[in-house]
């Protein structure tokens, strides 16, 4: 199937979102640390995992401060890309190509303070079901290497709910509307009430519109082309018909609400609603 617009306002409002939490709140930390060797059946032959303690790993340059990592250190030596390692900013690990299970891996690196994810589950199933494994950043946390693919909090789920379109010029032009909902999962009210300030102002931002194509990530969660900047990835798409923020409306669970909960988080909601005015099938 070709690529339609339900596509397109996903990825640039995942890719948009991302940027402006890390660049509005600086919400990220900068990290150095060894990472533990952890065997991963999806894995072939080709690599070995060696998972550091936080997830997911940064990969915007954009981001003033952030640590962008190009290699890790494998018993003392920089390994790159060049060397057979792959950076796994997804899961935040390296995949050491080889069959050596006993390496020395260290590495820098930036953790975002808050996961971004895509989903398709309800606000219920989000909130009510205990199924997410908490990566805490605060200091007191224990620390390993944490394991891939599920999931972790501190996060926001970004989900997009209904669709409407609105006649608004002669010749077919319409005024598109899409809500979107976000569900943040935060360890403190100061984290959670950071995020909902952040994107309270976000009204009347314009939304670069970035085809699926532009997503920078690949199957195996390192950077495409090697290095990856927000803003760079929105220079080339400037012809594109924006997006913007139309509405913005910001909500949370009050503590009496929490104690029902499985888990500990503090809940908040966010609301958007982002319109274009388009063509359809253009």
């Amino acid at each position: 199937m070709k690529e339609q617009f339900q596509h397109k306002v996903t990825t640039s409002f995942f890719m948009w979102f991302d940027n402006f939490l890390l660049t509005k709140g600086e919400a990220f930390s900068n990290k150095t640390g060894e990472f533990s060797y952890y065997e991963d059946a999806r894995l072939d032959s080709t690599y070995k995992a060696y998972g550091s303690p936080f997830k997911t790993w940064v990969t915007d340059s954009s981001i003033t401060g952030a640590n962008i990592p190009t290699g890790v250190f494998i018993n003392g030596n920089f390994s790159g890309r060049d060397d057979g390692v792959v950076l796994d900013f997804e899961n935040g690990r390296a995949l050491v190509s080889g069959s050596d299970e006993d390496l020395t891996v260290t590495g820098e690196f930036s953790v975002k303070d808050f996961n971004v994810y895509i989903t398709n589950d309800t606000e219920d199933d989000l909130i009510v079901e205990n199924k997410y494994k908490v990566n805490s950043r605060l200091p007191s946390a224990s620390y390993g290497a944490i394991s891939p693919y599920d999931d972790v909090v501190p996060a926001v789920f970004i989900s997009t709910a209904n669709s409407t379109n609105e006649p608004f010029a002669f010749g077919g032009i319409q005024n598109t509307s899409v809500q979107v909902k976000a569900v943040i999962l935060a360890e403190d009210t100061y984290q959670l009430d950071g995020v909902l300030s952040i994107f309270m102002d976000s009204v009347n931002e314009c939304i670069t519109s970035i085809p699926m194509t532009g997503y920078p990530i690949t199957e195996l969660g390192d950077l495409k082309d090697g290095s990856y900047s927000y803003t760079g990835s929105e220079a080339g798409y400037t012809d594109n018909r924006k997006f913007y923020v139309d509405s913005v409306t910001t909500s949370k669970l009050t503590d009496r609400d929490r104690k029902s909960l499985a888990h500990e988080m503090y809940v908040g909601f966010i609301d958007f609603d982002i319109k274009q005015m388009r063509l359809r099938f253009t």
